[in-house]
């Protein structure tokens, strides 16, 4: 029996919020460190300095990355939603069956209309020039629909395995 395997990698885009946080933590590391030079200048000790650099140096560990990818697996009927951060951390997000799932159709189709009021959750390139898809599954608190943006080959694999389940429009 032959595996049904298709794998997609898309680079996704930066949320405005995650853009918008990591701007802000930018200007607050930069307002420590000339914090800790003024406070340095009037009282004449390097040790505000030292804690303000230190401050800034964490602050720039912990900024959240703009740089996200997602990667959709596809293996006999199981689907992971990976998210990858800078390259190198990988989190999956979301494991489901095509059992799980009731409907998988390109956004904006009417066969989604019953749905419309189920959470959404994004895992999509972001992009308006791509071309998103929405998958109701049932997950751990509900049905819930999942945007995605799989390739043909994913969408073909998917048909292979469930026929019924996947739309065209």
């Amino acid at each position: 029996m032959q595996e049904i395997y298709s794998e997609t990698y898309l680079k996704a885009k930066a949320p405005l919020t995650r853009i918008l946080l990591r701007a802000a933590l930018i200007v607050v590391a930069v307002f420590a460190v000339l914090i800790g030079v003024i406070i340095m200048m009037s009282m004449g000790t390097a040790l505000a300095l030292i804690a303000m650099i230190v401050v800034a140096g964490i602050i720039y560990f912990v900024l959240p990355s703009t740089n996200v990818a997602y990667e959709y697996i596809f293996v006999d009927g199981q689907i992971d939603f990976d998210r990858i951060l800078n390259g190198a951390k990988r989190k999956t997000l979301k494991r489901t069956d095509l059992e799980k799932i009731e409907i998988v159709a390109p956004e904006g189709s009417h066969k989604l209309d019953p749905f419309s009021r189920l959470p959404v959750v994004d895992y999509s390139s972001g992009y308006d020039t791509d071309r998103h898809y929405i998958a109701v599954a049932t997950g751990e608190k509900g049905n819930e629909q999942i945007r995605f943006t799989p390739d043909e080959k994913m969408l073909s694999m998917m048909r292979m395995k469930a026929p019924s389940k996947i739309m065209e429009n």
